[in-house]
């Protein structure tokens, strides 16, 4: 036995020592392109002919790839790339004469390859809050400006009046290095700055400043894009001009003119139009109260938003604007950085509407037809401005400063109709004159410190804000009321509004990280916040005995009013980071105080609020991670719903705030999962989020005589909605085919009341389901063209506890391609056609309309920087806006007239001058 025992372990030794007498070597490979360009993230398969074994392999950022073979075996190793022909090579014997030696594998451009449009998907990297993609030539042609490029990432849609969103959420600043561009106008850097200029993208979930040097988050983040430019492109000059001529008087003159010298950037803009072509966001340039408005407020937009990809065609109303601005940037010193902007805009807009709204009530439901016509003219100016001062390298010092400025005035008209059933009740007119003076103020001091003790810091962000808009409005309205078919009487009312509204708002927050051990960190925070709001009305009736001018206070609509709303929030947290995943766990409470004065009477509420913080960030790779978050926050009541005055400017719809309300209170948990491919280049983004809200703001109807609605508002629970986002991106053979599936789901359930003749409340249940789904197949074959064939459907599901003849179902369908192809000799054709299918909606709203438009272009001189073109937008003359808005106990359906069929002839010029391209 032991004989045995002894021959059996000689016999594994030597059969051991044979094995381990084969000799091993390393092997560093090299996989670059034709240029010899490293690819990064190549996969690279290893076959042992002799054993059968296998081993795969990705390359690292250089394209180098490491690994320990068997000298006296054989070898078959595969490597495949996006967009390259697979390479499949026999290892020869003199890939194993020397040790760690580098072999050079080099793969050439597959057949059709788009050298300048595809998008490799292995550029793209997630961690935590930013998913960052890194750009270069294969995602954009010549002369395409930052917008343009930005279609061709996953996850991120432009529309075609420039908004972007990104994994589902509307993205609302924009930095460039970092740093503010004219004040974070997102259109202004992603439409004049050029795609060539881009080394790097990043989608950032950004809860602040503050926020971004404690590593501590909580609230609700907001969407911004951080443009990251080229080493190359930071010093040099470039620019364009436009100048265009059409039919129908339709004019185009802009110019923008960029100096880049490093850390000393100076930018200037100038626009002249007549085609809705907006250089900046110009925010609400509103003047007055416009007859027929819905005074119980919406949910948001659910139709669609049909128009062209250029010359203004998405925007509602036709406009006539008048822009300049200018952006600079330097570094004073080492330690001392500043930047800032300023625009003005003078913009007058021309809108017409036809609104149809149905509204229920106990037993019964309302109409109400509108149409109107307005005419609005804002002068804007906007200053920003930040500097930032690093002291050392423990303490660093933010000082941001903003002023703005709106002086408006505004003239509407419109004629309108309410019926009961089948039964007419009322008809009319309103006029509405207005005048409105607005400026705010805003500042913040943000100072941060670090520590020896790595992990100990201290932030201090005080903040204060201050503004004031005064107004004057003429309101003349006539209104029939039918008693009978064959009896009615007329009502005519005509006021003055005068209003005077100030708000001033102070913040102080104050935060404190302390180091528990190298992976754990316990922050402290403290918040006060003082808002105060102030709002006097008056409104003037005729007085008979001065001849019926309207010089005759109303007391009973007029008020002197004050809200003051003070907390304190007091925070604790604790983060813990590990390799792969962090957490956060923190709570605070927020004990507050609400006193409002109005006209001799005095109202006061004391309140606590709790906010618990859960944050889970795991990173499974540099390509997939999970996100869960929960946070709590609230929303302070605006001054309509505050005021305790009856507002009968529109006596159609007549408003009685509520001195007594309390603040909304919003629990708010998200999920987000993001993921690809970094072999086969598929994409996948999800988000899930949830919010319940507790004592929402909501609405209080009563249906008057004549068909008038009275509204007034109360804090109710039970209200709270659910959204889904996905995305999917896959690209098929070298992506000559490129597929983008995504999507949208949400509900909402939502609590209001409504009153009977008795002021007998009754509870209302609203339910609504949207559901969206898109598909966008890009197709780019060689290098001649680049088309998009898209699909999209809306499904709009709203359901009512109270009335159910006004349960609706309303459908969107939208159709679209639109192309590319460039043709010998420089020339350019291109074309949007666009076909949407409205089904569901009001008759006197309704539409299908088809959006044709086309364009030939022709590049001139070396540098392609002079371009003649013709175009033709809206070519059937067919576009209109109609969408749906929703209430928590009705619908509001509109049809907005838009820029209609027009020609034009332009010229453009671009200047690129950098000396990082000059040889």
């Amino acid at each position: 036995m032991k004989f045995s025992i002894f021959i059996v372990w000689m016999l594994g030794l030597f059969i051991g020592q044979a094995v381990m007498g084969q000799e091993k070597i390393n092997i560093t490979g090299k996989v670059v392109g034709k240029e010899n360009n490293p690819l990064s993230a190549a996969s690279v398969y290893l076959k042992n002919t002799t054993t059968a074994d296998s081993l795969k392999l990705i390359t690292n950022l250089d394209g180098r790839f490491e690994v320990e073979i068997k000298k006296s075996n054989q070898y078959l190793i595969t490597i495949s790339y996006v967009g390259y022909n697979t390479l499949i090579k026999k290892l020869s014997e003199s890939d194993y004469d020397n040790d760690n030696q580098e072999i050079n594998f080099i793969l050439f451009p597959a057949d059709g390859m788009m050298e300048n449009i595809t998008l490799e998907a292995q550029k793209i990297q997630i961690k935590e809050d930013t998913i960052s993609y890194k750009v270069d030539s294969t995602m954009y042609r010549k002369n395409d400006n930052v917008e343009t490029m930005l279609k061709n990432l996953p996850g991120i849609q432009v529309e075609k009046d420039g908004t972007v969103m990104a994994q589902g959420k509307q993205v609302t600043k924009v930095k460039v290095n970092g740093k503010d561009f004219f004040g974070g106008d997102v259109t202004v850097a992603t439409r004049e700055l050029n795609a060539d200029m881009v080394e790097r993208i990043q989608i950032i979930d950004d809860y602040g400043d503050q926020a971004a040097f404690t590593g501590i988050k909580d609230g609700d983040p907001t969407k911004t894009i951080n443009i990251e430019l080229k080493k190359s492109k930071n010093k040099g000059v470039f620019g364009n001009i436009t100048g265009g001529l059409g039919t129908n008087d339709r004019y185009l003159g802009s110019a923008n003119a960029n100096l880049f010298n490093n850390d000393q950037q100076l930018s200037l803009l100038g626009n002249i139009n007549n085609i809705n072509a907006s250089l900046f966001n110009s925010g609400n340039g509103g003047g007055g109260n416009f007859g027929g408005n819905n005074a119980g407020g919406g949910r948001g937009n659910m139709g669609n938003r049909s128009g062209g990809s250029s010359g203004g065609l998405s925007t509602d109303g036709v406009s006539v604007l008048n822009s300049v601005g200018t952006n600079y940037k330097d570094d004073w010193g080492k330690k001392l950085s500043f930047y800032g902007s300023y625009n003005f805009i003078d913009k007058t807009t021309t809108t017409l509407k036809n609104t149809n709204q149905q509204t229920a009530f106990q037993g019964k439901s309302s109409e109400y037809q509108q149409y109107s016509n307005s005419v609005n003219q804002s002068i804007v100016h906007r200053f920003s401005s930040n500097l930032e001062y690093k002291i050392d390298s423990f303490n660093q010092l933010k000082i941001n400063f903003n002023y703005n400025s709106n002086n408006s005035n505004s003239e509407s008209n419109s004629d309108f109709n309410s019926k009961l059933g089948s039964a007419d009740l009322s008809a009319g007119t309103n006029s509405n004159l207005g005048l409105s003076n607005s400026e705010s103020i805003s500042g913040s001091i943000l100072y941060n410190k670090r520590f020896n003790k790595k992990g100990r810091a201290l932030s201090l962000n005080v903040s204060a804000s201050k503004s004031k808009t005064e107004s004057l409005d003429d309101i003349d309205n006539q209104t029939t009321i039918f008693k009978n078919p064959l009896d009615s009487i007329l009502f005519i009312q005509t006021q003055k509004l005068n209003q005077n509204n100030e708000s001033e708002n102070k913040n102080i927050k104050l935060s404190y990280s302390e180091p528990i051990n190298s992976k754990r960190i316990l922050e402290f925070n403290y918040t006060y916040s003082n808002q105060e709001i102030y709002n006097k009305r008056e409104t003037f009736v005729p007085d008979s005995a001065a001849g019926n001018q309207l010089t005759l206070l109303d007391s009973a609509l007029s008020n002197v009013y004050s809200n003051l709303y003070t907390f304190h929030r007091f925070g604790l947290n604790l983060k813990t980071t590990l390799k792969k995943y962090n957490y956060t766990i923190g709570f605070s409470a927020q004990p507050a105080e609400i006193v409002t004065n109005s006209t001799g009477l005095t109202y006061q509420n004391q309140l606590i609020n709790f906010f618990p913080v859960v944050r889970f960030a795991y990173n499974f790779s540099k390509s997939r991670s999970l996100n869960i978050n929960y946070n709590g926050s609230t929303n302070q009541p605006n001054s309509t719903q505050l005021l305790p005055v009856v507002d009968r400017s529109n006596p159609q719809f007549i408003v009685i705030g509520n001195p007594d309300l309390k603040p909304e209170f919003n629990n708010i948990l998200s999920l987000r999962y993001n993921n690809f491919d970094m072999v086969s280049g598929n994409v996948f983004f999800g988000n899930l989020s949830f919010t319940y809200t507790q004592d929402k703001i909501v609405n209080n109807t009563k249906l008057l005589r004549a068909g008038a609605q009275e509204t007034s508002y109360l804090n109710a629970n039970g209200s709270w909605s659910a959204n889904a986002f996905y995305n999917v991106s896959r690209p098929i053979k070298n992506r000559k085919y490129v597929f983008n599936f995504g999507g949208n789901l949400s509900y909402a359930k939502e609590v209001s009341f409504l009153r009977d003749s008795l002021d007998k409340l009754q509870n209302n249940l609203s339910n609504n389901w949207v559901i969206t789904q898109r598909l966008n197949t890009d197709i780019k074959i060689k290098k001649w063209l680049e088309t998009t064939i898209g699909g999209r459907f809306t499904q709009n599901v709203s359901r009512y506890s109270i009335q159910d003849n006004l349960n609706f179902n309303s459908t969107t369908w939208i159709l679209s391609n639109n192309s590319r192809i460039f043709l010998p000799k420089d020339f350019i054709i291109s074309y949007d056609i666009e076909q949407t299918f409205n089904l569901g909606f009001s008759s006197n709203t309704i539409k299908n309309p088809l959006i044709i438009q086309a364009s030939i272009e022709k590049q001139f001189l070396s540098a392609k920087n002079l371009t003649v073109k013709i175009q033709s937008l809206d070519l059937l003359n067919q576009n209109i806006g109609i969408s749906r808005t929703l209430s928590s106990n009705g619908f509001t359906d509109t049809r907005t007239n838009r820029l209609g069929r027009y020609f034009m002839f332009s010229l453009i010029y671009r200047l690129n001058k950098f000396v990082g391209d000059m040889k």
